[in-house]
């Protein structure tokens, strides 16, 4: 049985990064991986098709008649095409390898935690290990973190090691409860950081907005 897709968490303000350049980029990425699996198969055609070309013309070179050239390359073709049409299957790229060309929904801005786009293109994929306290805690803390999705992931599993460790199954209340402990925990160190080493431009994903 396949295991659904991990719901993608929601910030108690609503806030989520709006980046027009970062989201388009985003938005090809997918673009791209799902066209590049519709056009499964047609490199195989391409090839089978210039290595009967070259059947006819040895064909036609050795004496046979041009007609048998011409139509024993296409009944081979036609015979190919229906067995890789009929052996074909569906190959869609994993959501997960979905950004690699930007590296991965880890080096995202840390904020794109918390967005649609990003969390269809493979977040959810890639935040499928972490346990929910530290899910939760890492989207509230998501919007003032300076760093990647990566980094802020790592800075909460740290905050999450200091803690004592659970004894039996956590609650939604024990869930929410550890979620608290961290940010109360992690939030003002974030904030000292921030107020240390202010950026000098905002960065990708530091804009946002409500819905």
């Amino acid at each position: 049985m396949a295991q659904s897709t991990r719901e993608m968490p929601v910030r108690a303000d609503g806030w989520r990064p709006t980046d027009p350049v970062l989201e388009a980029i985003i938005k090809r990425c997918v673009a791209d991986a799902e066209n590049g699996a519709s056009r499964d198969g047609v490199r195989e055609y391409m090839a089978g098709g210039m290595i009967l070309v070259v059947l006819a013309i040895v064909m036609i070179l050795a004496g046979l008649p041009a007609a048998a050239a011409i139509l024993v390359p296409a009944a081979l073709f036609a015979a190919g095409a229906l067995y890789m049409i009929s052996k074909a299957t569906p190959a869609p790229m994993p959501r997960a390898e979905m950004l690699a060309p930007m590296g991965g929904p880890g080096r995202l801005p840390a904020g794109y935690l918390v967005h649609p786009g990003a969390w269809a293109a493979g977040m959810a994929e890639h935040v499928a290990y972490l346990p929910e306290s530290q899910l939760r805690a890492a989207a509230d803390m998501c919007r003032a973190f300076p760093g990647s999705v990566d980094d802020l992931l790592i800075f909460t599993g740290t905050i999450a090691a200091q803690l004592p460790h659970p004894r039996h199954h956590l609650t939604p209340e024990d869930v929410a409860h550890r979620s608290r402990d961290m940010v109360r925990v992690g939030l003002p160190v974030i904030h000292n950081f921030n107020a240390k080493y202010p950026p000098a431009l905002e960065p990708a994903g530091k804009s946002g907005k409500k819905k």
